[in-house]
């Protein structure tokens, strides 16, 4: 019905047939009226939440404002060069033969100094030095390609665990740096490796980043399909598995539980996030695996602001973060820190700018070097300095600058 129309008049369109006039729609989705005329003049684009807002409040689905169109032109930031390496390591150029061109040749295959590798770079992962991923994280990609190619029998089993995991940290690099295509491929050869080796947790996991790759795109009925096939697929009996297993399902169920929420689908969300809080709920505390991710009561628990959030219901966001589990232990930081960008947005929505701002300039202290790269972060910035009607504080201005957000 809609093909043929842009998003300005898809939104127009439906406004219409519902019968409402353009102050109708700011009063049920708590936008402003020119933000509405804007929108549907076709007069610059708005964030995906703001035609979530919209969705919701038309009775359809947020990708019923999605439609294929030529990119904005941008101006070139020389990322292209930057990850040059990285893009050589992950996603190589084809020969002749239609084969990748090989890595480097090394002296010799040595495991024990690769699984060194990959550790040093999943913890620099971890502990947000993403100069030091993007450093060495190609190095260890090829190596990794070079000892797959080298080894036969266990050996060559070893390895392809050692390059699943480097090509996992490498793609959840990329999807921070918000190279999400990149992201892609080497998610997708990291779930190859793993399947190759009968690792199904590990599968589990690389289909969980790549659906949070995916997310990011806005691709959101795939990753709802693509986690809920996924979890029937590896589902574990809750009663007998390992938390490695609880999680990699429960994660699954997390990533379906988003998707579902961002596509105007809250009951199937909803029920997601049951089941999830059931699977986390058997590990009794949070749990580190791997020491790159965890998985709990914690983990599981701060899905439901966000889903309030998505909702529109910032106050109940904010109820269901005052109800975490407080002796339940901590899950990972970044996981922690984009709970309270949650928290910061609700704040706001809520009248509290302040309490914002004083969360935000907390994660700035905690993880600079992470916090740089969140878009969320820029959006509750933005929103704080619109809701200002003083000049902002010192500490807003210092935000301002910090992400790049103009004042």
């Amino acid at each position: 019905m809609y093909e043929d129309i842009n998003i300005s008049d898809r939104v127009s369109e439906l406004r219409r047939r519902r019968g409402l006039t353009q102050e109708d729609l700011a009063d049920r989705t708590g936008l402003s009226v020119p933000t509405i005329k804007k929108i549907e003049q076709g007069r610059g684009g708005a964030r995906m939440e703001t035609y979530h807002t919209i969705a919701r409040a038309l009775g359809v689905v947020t990708l019923a404002f999605v439609t294929p169109q030529a990119p904005k032109p941008r101006v070139d930031t020389n990322q292209d060069a930057a990850l040059a390496g990285m893009r050589s390591a992950i996603n190589p150029p084809l020969n002749l033969n239609g084969e990748p061109m090989a890595s480097p040749h090394l002296d010799e295959p040595d495991l024990r100094m690769l699984k060194q590798a990959v550790a040093a770079i999943s913890a620099a992962y971890v502990s947000d030095r993403y100069d030091t991923v993007a450093q060495l994280t190609p190095a260890v990609v090829h190596s990794a390609h070079f000892h797959v190619r080298e080894l036969d029998g266990q050996d060559e089993h070893t390895a392809r665990q050692l390059r699943a995991g480097a090509l996992s940290v490498a793609g959840r690099y990329l999807i921070q740096v918000r190279e999400h295509d990149l992201a892609l491929f080497a998610l997708r050869d990291s779930l190859r490796d793993a399947l190759a080796v009968g690792d199904q947790a590990a599968a589990a996991a690389a289909i969980s980043f790549q659906a949070w790759a995916l997310m990011r795109q806005a691709r959101f009925s795939e990753v709802e399909s693509l986690c809920v096939a996924a979890a029937d697929q590896v589902e574990p009996k809750i009663s007998t598995a390992r938390t490695e297993e609880l999680g990699a399902w429960g994660f699954l169920l997390l990533r379906a539980a988003g998707a579902a929420a961002r596509n105007n689908r809250p009951d199937s969300a909803e029920e997601y996030l049951s089941v999830a809080t059931a699977a986390a709920a058997a590990t009794g505390r949070e749990t580190k695996v791997k020491g790159s991710w965890s998985w709990g009561p914690v983990t599981v628990g701060v899905q439901g602001p966000q889903l309030a959030l998505l909702a529109g219901r910032p106050d109940k966001a904010l109820e269901l973060s005052d109800r975490l589990p407080q002796e339940a232990g901590r899950t990972m930081d970044n996981d922690w820190h984009r709970h309270r960008i949650d928290v910061a947005k609700a704040s706001v929505m809520t009248g509290d700018a302040d309490r914002a701002t004083e969360i935000l300039t907390k994660i700035k202290q905690a993880s600079p070097e992470w916090m740089e790269h969140q878009q969320s972060a820029r959006d509750v910035a933005e929103d704080i300095l619109a809701s200002r009607k003083r000049m902002p504080t010192e500490e807003q201005r210092a935000l301002a600058d910090f992400l790049h957000v103009q004042v």
